[in-house]
């Protein structure tokens, strides 16, 4: 990190690392649509060169980023770096609030590498979906234009500072990737995420140190790790950080100068009632119910997240979803048939996904997996908003962000992330503005007795210490 940038005069380098602030006055009265805290976060974005918006999902965080992209200062190109998954929602949301802003534009979507020839980099936007990112032809492309303003969604997938994205994004060199870093080019730079901490703090340290590295005193990541990520020793010398220490202190620290937090508190979304509904059936086999006896007790949950390395652990997660499906389906029928209720289906495995997509077809279900393609996806939700569909089962990864589906009544997790800010995101999908409910009901499926009911307990323990840092 940085290591392009060290052999620069010290002032520009200096400059370059901490980013400055402008004194701009900015009048928002004018842009009725935008909500007050709406118009705080432009004004937050407009203020500085690099800044964070960590609002709740269903914030609005698109709409802040389109529209002061608008309102700065200067002449080049806007771009954002998206999801795969979200690149059709950036693309709607582009045409909606353009519209609301009355300015005519031109814009671009990078697709893939067969496609090249098409891009337009002559485009007011160009939207690059990071898995693009790294590609040589695309950040050899952004790394010549003229970039006024930069907006990365879901930027705690920039977590990973070895990760190929993160090194094209913050900048540094790999066997892969050689980066000046796009975010110290545009006059603003701006990350957003409703959940900047999946699980841990130091999550959170590849995005600071290189967007505000003065926020958290310009720590290296094993000084910001024993300072704040609860340090263990693993045994070989080492330390492992992942835990969290000085939540408070580090809270003050980010939202000083970088990071703009809005809490679900403060929006007027639906209740999210959460739930456990507890399987009666014994649904594990006997060499399952084996090894769960010799292997559960014990096991350190509050380490674990869904990039999960252990073999066996991740086949009897994957056994155990599978086994899920016949109750799921019945419980899930049984809705369908006596409520007159339209529902949310997560799940993490496609094979899980397939199979109650396959036991549910009397309904009609929407199936939105990774492999769905765009328009696909937005047939469904919209048949989902708008028409006649009920269903919409999915596994999180690729339903989990970004989408607007408040039409539903009920969220049922018949498997569910390791990572509780993960299954938060996918329960926001119903609980949205605009909607006319005063709750919305959100039901995991939980097998007693599994690694199911262990890992939820710690979840819940792990909330807590997400809300002490970013809300």
């Amino acid at each position: 990190m940085f290591r392009e940038i060290a052999q620069e005069p010290a002032e520009r380098m200096f400059i370059k690392a901490l980013g400055v602030t402008y004194d701009q006055e900015i009048n928002l009265d004018h842009l009725r649509f935008l909500d007050a805290h709406q118009r705080d976060g432009v004004r937050w974005i407009l203020s500085r060169q690099r800044s964070y918006l960590a609002h709740a999902p269903g914030a609005g965080k698109t709409c802040q980023a389109i529209v002061a992209s608008q309102l700065c200062e200067g002449k080049g190109t806007v771009v954002f770096i998206v999801p795969p998954a979200l690149v059709a929602n950036w693309e709607r949301e582009l045409v909606k609030f353009m519209g609301e802003l009355k300015i005519p534009y031109t814009s671009s979507t990078i697709d893939s590498s067969q496609h090249k020839d098409f891009v337009d980099w002559k485009a007011d936007f160009i939207i690059v979906p990071d898995s693009m990112l790294h590609k040589d032809w695309v950040l050899y492309q952004l790394q010549k234009l003229p970039i006024k303003f930069l907006a990365v969604d879901e930027a705690s997938r920039f977590k990973e500072p070895a990760s190929l994205r993160t090194v094209a994004l913050f900048g540094g060199t790999s066997k892969d990737v050689k980066s000046k870093g796009l975010i110290y080019k545009p006059r603003h730079t701006v990350l957003m995420d409703g959940s900047p901490m999946p699980n841990r703090p130091m999550e959170l340290w590849a995005p600071t140190f290189a967007m505000a590295p003065k926020a958290i005193d310009c720590l290296e990541q094993l000084d910001f790790g024993m300072r704040y990520c609860g340090p263990t020793p693993n045994g070989y010398g080492g330390w492992e950080f992942k835990y969290s220490s000085n939540e408070e202190e580090l809270r003050e620290k980010l939202r000083r100068d970088f990071m703009h937090v809005v809490t679900e508190e403060q929006l007027s979304h639906p209740e999210r009632r959460r739930s456990l509904l507890y399987m009666p059936d014994e649904i594990r086999s006997r060499e399952h119910l084996k090894w769960d006896k010799e292997n559960l007790q014990g096991l350190m949950t509050d380490a674990l997240d869904d990039d999960i390395k252990d073999e066996q652990l991740s086949r009897w997660r994957h056994e155990l979803g599978k086994r899920k499906v016949p109750w799921a389906t019945k419980y899930l029928r049984e809705r369908l048939r006596d409520k007159n209720e339209k529902l949310l289906v997560f799940a993490w495995h496609k094979e899980v996904c397939f199979a109650l997509h396959e036991s549910l077809l009397e309904f009609r279900p929407g199936l939105v997996t990774g492999g769905t393609e765009a328009w696909e996806r937005e047939e469904i939700f919209k048949d989902f908003q708008e028409g006649g569909g009920r269903l919409i089962i999915g596994n999180i990864a690729a339903m989990g962000r970004g989408h607007n589906l408040q039409k539903a009544d009920r969220v049922v997790f018949v498997e569910f992330s390791w990572c509780g800010e993960t299954n938060i995101q996918a329960e926001k999908r119903a609980s949205r503005r605009g909607s006319e409910k005063e709750y919305v009901r959100c039901e995991y499926l939980v097998a007693p007795g599994t690694i199911d009911e262990i890992v939820m307990e710690t979840i819940f323990r792990k909330d807590a210490s997400v809300k002490k840092i970013v809300g």
